[in-house]
């Protein structure tokens, strides 16, 4: 009973593989003996929007140091004295752990949309990323 649902799925995989490449492709495939991943690469078409991933890019470096120097802020590694005077630790710890989380979030969320786009994953693909001009 459990295998039945793996066996529709695996035909349905193949049918719809079968429609996107063409007879030549699938001949050339089979006497090669590409592996699935392959076969993935060779059914998108689409053009991999590089601006907006290396944009996303920095958003999550500039969020990784900003909580970085958050949790410097938290332990005691940044004397906040020194850098903000009369201020304390917590106005100086809460403004880099709230613009931290605003630059990790969307860029996490774009690398992790352009990350599926990529492997393939149903579901996802370039075109749900925003378009940076």
């Amino acid at each position: 009973c459990n295998h039945d649902w793996r066996k529709a799925a695996r035909q349905r995989r193949q049918t719809e593989r079968r429609t996107m490449l063409s007879s030549e492709e699938m001949e050339a495939e089979h006497r090669q003996g590409v592996g699935r991943d392959r076969a993935r690469l060779l059914e998108r078409d689409e053009e991999v929007p590089v601006r907006p991933i290396l944009l996303a890019v920095g958003f999550v470096v500039s969020g990784i140091v900003l909580l970085s120097v958050w949790g410097a802020i938290m332990t005691g590694a940044i004397d906040t004295e020194k850098w903000w005077p009369g201020q304390g630790w917590k106005t100086p710890a809460l403004s880099f752990f709230v613009l931290g989380i605003i630059c990790m979030l969307p860029g996490s969320y774009t690398l992790w949309i352009a990350y599926h786009a990529w492997r393939g994953t149903r579901g996802y693909n370039f075109s749900q990323i925003p378009n940076v001009r």
